[in-house]
């Protein structure tokens, strides 16, 4: 019988959450600032009119959103990639050197995309957009994966092109003093990305082998943060110790407080799916559904809403009561649901409840809930609201079948990296070098017009990277 572990599987839902991710990111960094639009459309410690940081402001805000949420999509996935490979029968020493290698490729994808931001090239005019958009085909070159084709055969030649073209553009700026290229200058969220990858790889693997080592993990990692996060302390020496703070820091791996209930529900949900082919069933084809899908649905979005309202406008009694009010709805629903998505839902849903819930309950610590710096009530409660995203999308793709409604999100989600530079270094590029720019710059509806360019360029960025990922062309490392 055929190895149903060699079966390459794919979850739809979490590629969506991914794009989600990424394109609620897009459209927050392009959308008008200076206080055009209201404070819950801006990062809750970044509010208008000014936007300058202000650490004692609790909160969150849909934006706040973005990051969590991508980084629980990324550990949610470690079990797909990772427990694939081990599963083929790849020894254990192969598996770490392709963790060492993914965190190698995410820190270099940092330093070279935040050169290559058209901001971070020190000239104006339209230079600085044919530049950037020279900088994406280089970063194109060195980090495009394409399947098949000339591309693919000739795959480590275009490679070194495209470092041999960075080189010469940055070298170039460098010398003129346009730019002070510098391996400490980095894109921060990648940063963070290429050390939980890490992190995350190596705490799934040790679970492989010992079953307690995700919740173990889990336990020390939170206990270091709340040590080391007030400071002044012997933990705090530890936590805030390394010899290259640059690339590897703990102040980077607290986001393992988010990244290891990834880990965990990617690992159940991969489970069901095996388990489905092994049946001979296919998740895909079953079509039961009814007025209850509906609501579990809505109920999932509810949570979401109501957390991230209610902590905003700091309603703190009146937010917990609805949240669990909201769980219990979803609990006592879903025990007359008759659907194999069941099983899997009944097995994370006490986890996601409870994630939240620990999140209201330390929501005091550290002077209330906030992004910046990262809270641990901010870590709990993001993750378990990523379990309802992911609940959300499921219900949507695999019981509705609605695939055309959020192939924008599943397509941006499959090719992320694309989509994390496309609109700096392409969609922006193209809309000023065309004049394109232009059309949204009419002082009398000047906030109107700048919020339809935001909408329009995350659009275009979802689409460039869907339709990339559409016909074989993906940015990895």
């Amino acid at each position: 019988m055929k190895n149903v572990n060699q079966n390459k599987i794919r979850l739809q839902a979490l590629d969506a959450l991914r794009g989600l991710a990424i394109l609620m990111m897009v459209l927050s960094a392009n959308i008008p600032y200076e206080g055009a639009l209201p404070g819950w459309m801006y990062h809750a410690q970044l509010p208008p009119p000014g936007h300058y940081f202000q650490g004692d402001i609790p909160g969150i805000t849909w934006v706040d959103l973005v990051f969590p949420f991508f980084l629980f999509a990324m550990g949610a996935a470690i079990p797909f990639s990772l427990g694939s490979k081990m599963d083929k029968g790849v020894t254990n020493i192969a598996a770490g050197k392709s963790l060492l290698i993914r965190f190698g490729g995410l820190a270099l994808f940092a330093i070279v995309s935040q050169h290559s931001r058209p901001w971070m090239l020190g000239v104006e005019g339209v230079e600085q957009w044919f530049l950037s958009l020279l900088a994406m085909v280089g970063m194109l070159m060195i980090f495009a994966a394409p399947v098949g084709g000339m591309w693919s055969r000739y795959r480590r030649y275009v490679v070194m092109g495209g470092f041999l073209l960075l080189a010469i553009l940055f070298g170039v700026l460098h010398n003129l003093e346009h730019i002070q290229f510098s391996h400490t200058t980095f894109d921060i969220i990648i940063m963070v990305l290429a050390n939980t990858a890490l992190g995350g790889g190596l705490i799934y693997f040790a679970w492989r082998y010992y079953r307690y080592a995700l919740w173990i993990g889990f336990a020390l990692f939170v206990a270091f943060f709340l040590s080391g996060r007030d400071g002044d302390n012997w933990v705090a020496t530890i936590y805030n110790y390394s010899p290259v703070s640059w690339l590897l820091s703990w102040n980077y791996l607290k986001y393992m407080i988010i990244i290891i209930p990834g880990v965990y529900t990617g690992s159940v949900i991969r489970a069901f799916m095996l388990k489905m082919k092994e049946q001979g069933r296919d998740v895909k084809e079953v079509s039961i559904f009814s007025y209850k899908e509906w609501l579990l649905f809505l109920l999932s979005v509810a949570i979401i809403m109501t957390s991230v309202i209610g902590l905003y406008i700091r309603e703190m009694e009146w937010a917990f009561g609805f949240t669990l009010l909201i769980a219990l709805l979803f609990t006592l629903l879903l025990k007359g649901w008759d659907h194999p998505w069941k099983d899997v839902f009944n097995r994370l849903l006490p986890f996601a409840v409870v994630l939240v819930i620990s999140g209201y309950l330390t929501e005091p610590l550290h002077g209330g809930i906030k992004k910046d710096s990262a809270t641990l009530s901010y870590m709990l409660l993001t993750s378990g609201l990523a379990i309802f995203c992911l609940f959300a999308f499921t219900i949507l793709l695999d019981v509705f079948k609605v695939k055309r409604g959020v192939f924008l999100a599943t397509g941006a989600g499959k090719n992320a990296m694309m989509a994390y530079i496309a609109g700096s270094n392409l969609v922006m590029p193209i809309f000023a070098i065309t004049g394109l720019t232009q059309l949204f710059k009419f002082e009398s509806y000047f906030v109107t017009l700048q919020t339809v360019e935001a909408v329009i360029i995350t659009l275009l960025v979802a689409w460039v990277s869907g339709f990339a990922a559409r016909t074989g062309l993906f940015m990895k490392v």
